[in-house]
């Protein structure tokens, strides 16, 4: 069987002023072709499918652009896996999961493989058993990012702080790993394990939204290493762990932001025979977005920027100006700029001289939605709060209202 690991794709992720969706669906696409090159089996989507404040049409949206990218893979016979990461919206999930057993029921208690050609979505943890064209056999066991309604259903648990939160969710996730290998493992028979996790010691610039004290951190030697293939999403920067070569983070698919300017983007391929791996896994590159932080401390170097950075009609850049009033023209410059960097996220403007800078957010011209703008604010504000993400949802209950949404003022 031939698997390809890919994770995180933030579906719909926005940087500053500027929609991602155009530059994720172009790495789908590259993901679509190696699908069709390597003759993959089964695509395995290790969390973090969608990004976290996705509205109901923005879903609608990516899922539609999903289906017509990876239509021809799942008419072939091809089947994709995913789980839930932290981003992912658990009820969706679980809403589209029900929605494709309604239309194309699987009888659960059918014993063997389940059926090739189709999407199947765990935002529990789940155990799957796939054949490849050939007939071969593997068990995939399905782990979603660690959160209370999936680990801690007992109504007993109580718990008084996130770190004991945390410790609990830890426990929780390990002892179902080993429940699912006990109750359904055929040692006999290859096996994956799928997981969304913080494994410490991995390579980490960053959580991507979300710091490290409200994370479930696993060491590596937690989770047993003897599986045929471990596919991990959750961590950005694409790494083996552990010493390995089998058990890794595919790392996500785009630069979501600059934390990640220098990462090597990819999948992963992977063939598992009767006996396990048949070969080492290997990274298939792919071609994402760049992503620069120009300073320019003189109008003057705007005629040689274009020489100095490529790609520039894709490329999301962040610039800081800094300029003399009464000598330099501060909104022709801007407009030369907009040119040169027609996709910059973020901006700051500063006069010579002066502490004072004028952050893009306060320029007519830069104005971001008024959602955008509050989620921002908050997850700024909250960052490491116990009470951040019951704040987040309240907050997302009113920004679902279009009458909040789309008026500059409200009464109250």
């Amino acid at each position: 069987m031939r698997i390809l690991h890919t994770s995180d794709w933030h579906l719909n992720d926005k940087l500053g002023r500027i929609p991602r969706q155009g530059d994720i669906v172009k790495r789908l696409e590259e993901i679509a072709n190696y699908l069709d090159e390597h003759k993959v089996d089964v695509m395995v989507v290790a969390g973090d499918l969608f990004s976290q404040y996705n509205r109901l049409d923005e879903l609608k949206s990516a899922v539609g652009e999903m289906r017509d990218v990876f239509q021809p893979f799942l008419l072939g016979g091809g089947t994709i896996v995913t789980i839930s990461g932290n981003h992912d919206n658990e009820a969706f999930f679980n809403l589209m999961r029900f929605a494709l057993d309604l239309a194309d029921p699987i009888d659960p208690k059918k014993p063997g493989a389940k059926p090739s050609g189709r999407l199947y979505l765990a935002a529990q943890p789940t155990y799957l058993l796939l054949k490849d064209k050939a007939g071969q056999p593997v068990q995939f066991v399905l782990m979603p990012y660690p959160t209370s309604s999936r680990y801690l259903k007992d109504e007993k648990t109580r718990y008084s702080s996130m770190d004991e939160k945390n410790s609990l969710l830890h426990q929780a996730m390990l002892q179902k790993i080993d429940s699912v290998k006990n109750k359904f493992i055929k040692p006999e028979l290859p096996s994956v394990i799928v997981g969304h996790a913080h494994i410490r010691g991995s390579q980490l610039h960053n959580l991507y939204r979300i710091s490290e004290r409200e994370d479930v951190v696993f060491d590596a030697g937690d989770i047993p290493t003897n599986w045929a293939y471990a596919a991990y999403g959750h961590i950005h920067k694409a790494q083996a762990l552990a010493g390995t070569t089998h058990v890794r983070y595919s790392g996500s698919i785009e630069c979501l932001d600059y934390g990640e300017k220098d990462d090597e983007k990819s999948v992963v391929l992977v063939e598992i025979g009767a006996k396990g791996r048949t070969k080492e896994p290997e990274c298939l590159p792919l071609n994402a977005t760049p992503i620069y932080r120009v300073e320019i401390n003189n109008p003057e170097e705007i005629a040689s920027l274009k020489d100095k950075y490529s790609e520039l009609d894709r490329a999301l850049v962040s610039y800081k100006l800094t300029y003399k009033p009464g000598e330099h023209n501060r909104d022709a410059i801007c407009r030369e700029l907009d040119k040169i960097f027609p996709r910059w996220y973020d901006r700051e403007i500063m006069t010579d001289g002066s502490s004072i800078s004028l952050k893009s957010s306060t320029l007519a011209a830069d104005t971001q939605d008024v959602a955008t703008t509050v989620r921002g604010y908050l997850q700024q504000q909250l960052a490491g709060h116990q009470d951040k993400d019951a704040v987040l949802a309240l907050a997302e209950k009113l920004l679902a209202d279009e009458k909040f949404v789309n008026n500059s003022e409200v009464e109250i």
